[in-house]
């Protein structure tokens, strides 16, 4: 073989093997763009099917001059701990249109579930940020399955008593002490308030905690939608690091 003919042979070789690696590369970086066009992508909820294992209790629609609020009472009717349940609501108007769905992306995580649910527990859940189309009437709730997965110990949450006080921006807000007693960090931490008087909501609203470190404790605050006056509040935090 000439020199000459080697030297076209080698150039040959080289420049396929340089056309294989610009395609894989190609392939490469259309398949990455692919998976990236959706990897990043948020969701809104969405329940498809009810779950069997919670009740909903109750459910009501709350609005005054500062907005609506959905509150709904949820049973786990299991012997175990259901971990991060998605609850679905539809507000509706008078005509039964609706007005409102927790179904945005993007959504902070108390706003579209609850994140633990203890066995055979009951939990008044409140959406305070309702942002209704027209004048709210009514909601249909539909609580999903739970993800599993409840640690053996889950952490406890101490709520203390609340005590009303005026906001001159705000309104009535109330107040009081919230204290982590487990050692886990919880970070993100809401407190659903709701006021009764007998078995009637007349007021709820939401607290929330940025971040509450083991053994410490910290004052709560939390504003309603209604008046929270002459009632019964009764309060919930469930954790949102279980372990």
């Amino acid at each position: 073989m000439t020199p000459l003919a080697a030297a076209t042979i080698l150039l040959a070789l080289s420049a396929a093997l340089l056309a294989t690696g610009c395609q894989s590369t190609q392939d490469k970086s259309a398949e990455l763009e692919a998976k990236g066009g959706t990897a990043f992508k948020e969701k809104g909820l969405k329940v498809r099917v009810a779950s069997k294992d919670v009740k909903v209790l109750s459910k009501t629609v709350l609005s005054d001059e500062n907005g609506a609020a959905v509150v709904v009472d949820l049973k786990n009717t299991t012997d175990r701990p259901l971990v991060t349940v998605p609850v679905a609501i539809d507000v509706t108007d008078a005509k039964e249109k609706s007005v409102f769905k927790n179904d945005d992306p993007g959504l902070e995580p108390s706003l579209v579930g609850v994140s633990l649910l203890g066995a055979g527990k009951s939990i008044a859940w409140v959406h305070d940020q309702v942002l209704a189309t027209g004048k709210v009437s009514a909601v249909e709730v539909k609580p999903g399955k739970d993800k599993g997965g409840a640690p053996e110990k889950l952490p406890e949450i101490e709520v203390g008593p609340a005590k009303l006080v005026t906001d001159p921006t705000s309104g009535v807000a109330a107040e009081g002490k919230i204290t982590n007693r487990s050692d886990i960090l919880q970070r993100e931490l809401v407190i659903y308030g709701v006021a009764r008087q007998g078995d009637k909501v007349v007021a709820a609203g939401r607290g929330q905690i940025e971040k509450l470190a083991p053994g410490k404790d910290a004052t709560y605050r939390i504003f309603f939608i209604g008046n929270p006056r002459g009632a019964r509040i009764e309060l919930a935090a469930p954790p949102t690091a279980l372990e």
